[in-house]
């Protein structure tokens, strides 16, 4: 069973973010978790994971970072450090090139810190003929999960999806979708204007909710010129990550109760 590469996005606003700075840390990585760093918590989902290979993680360059992630227990022959771009396409853009060319690769972020090794292991699931899988859970489930929660979520003609923070670039065609990436990712939280790269037809219909899942990805790639697919996980969980003080207190009740299930 071949090793996977892992790309971890954990640069962010630094101390100006509201809960970093609440936190008194220096980003919103290092914010504790149930008393232990939300990096170290991410990581150590990855570390579980058996097909995992090296972990290059897109940090800054603070021993901060560093100790946090080797508090994970992943062994620092498998960490890479990567120096965070101007933006989260760029860093990516820069992790790439120092993954070289092996691939499949995952992508993620260090705020998904409930991240489980099945989720992983559903995306990798079969062999799909996709250059790029995008991880998404269906948004009912995600709202049966947590009925007072607040997920962005992306209205189809047959079902509404969240996102997942889970990306499988699946062969080298993939790594072009960065470029393309620097355009979209101020608007992640605005669905239409992401949709709206698609064309005033398909943007059209998604407004109007005639278009589905499987339609809006096929136009992607064919914008795109790479075959994007979307691929369902099964736990509402993925759907999960930390962006407010709302979302650090709905992840710290889920580790309780998961600790209290042991």
């Amino acid at each position: 069973m071949s090793l996977i590469d892992v790309i971890v996005l954990a640069g962010d606003r630094g101390p100006d973010d509201p809960l970093a700075r609440a936190a008194g840390v220096p980003g919103k990585t290092l914010v504790p978790v149930t008393g232990q760093p939300m990096l170290s918590r991410s990581l150590r989902g990855l570390a579980d994971w058996k097909r995992l290979g090296r972990v290059f993680l897109v940090a800054p360059a603070l021993q901060s970072y560093l100790d946090a992630a080797l508090a994970s227990g992943l062994g620092r022959d498998r960490l890479v450090m990567v120096e965070p771009e101007v933006s989260p396409s760029a860093s990516v853009g820069r992790a790439l090139l120092a993954a070289g060319e092996a691939r499949p690769l995952l992508l993620t972020t260090a705020d998904h810190v409930l991240i489980k090794p099945d989720w992983l292991d559903q995306m990798l699931a079969d062999d799909s003929g996709a250059d790029l899988l995008v991880g998404v859970v269906d948004f009912a489930r995600v709202m049966q999960r947590f009925p007072q929660g607040r997920r962005t979520r992306y209205r189809f003609s047959d079902q509404s999806v969240c996102g997942t923070n889970l990306f499988l670039f699946r062969t080298g065609k993939a790594d072009s979708v960065v470029v393309r990436w620097r355009q979209v990712e101020q608007q992640r939280k605005r669905p239409w204007r992401i949709i709206s790269m698609l064309g005033l037809g398909n943007l059209a219909r998604y407004l109007s909710g005639r278009l589905s899942l499987t339609a809006g990805f096929s136009a992607l790639s064919e914008v795109l010129g790479v075959r994007i697919e979307a691929r369902m996980l099964d736990d509402p969980l993925a759907a999960v990550d930390v962006d407010s003080p709302s979302d650090l207190a709905l992840v710290e009740s889920v580790l309780a109760e998961e600790t209290a299930g042991c």
